[in-house]
């Protein structure tokens, strides 16, 4: 049996940009009530990509974890469900350039290399 926690979250800096050639969508996920939550990645493997990967990370960029998108009929907003952590070399490889080239666009001090 799966156990959902349901987490109500917002978007904040939005930013679609280019990684090695590849489009991807990337935003901070805040709590409504509580501050920071983590990233939400979406992102192409490769350049003949239909559909984009879904990841997020709460842990500022060590660990990425799957994720599905289910529309939440009662808010608009979307449920999105965890399933399974990303092991795979060359996606946490991306994944990882991503997050820094994000933090970069921000502005912010890149803490993950």
């Amino acid at each position: 049996m799966d156990i959902i926690v349901r987490t109500p979250v917002h978007k904040r800096s939005p930013r679609h940009f280019l990684v090695d050639g590849l489009q991807v969508w990337v935003t901070y996920l805040d709590e409504n009530d509580n501050g920071p939550y983590g990233l939400r990645i979406q992102w192409l493997e490769h350049k003949y990509s239909c559909s984009p990967l879904d990841h997020i990370t709460d842990d500022g960029g060590y660990t990425f974890q799957k994720y599905d998108s289910f529309l939440a009929v009662q808010d608009g907003g979307i449920e999105m469900r965890v399933t399974a952590p990303e092991t795979d070399p060359e996606k946490l490889d991306r994944l990882g350039k991503i997050f820094v080239t994000y933090q970069q666009l921000l502005g912010e001090t890149v803490f993950s290399v």
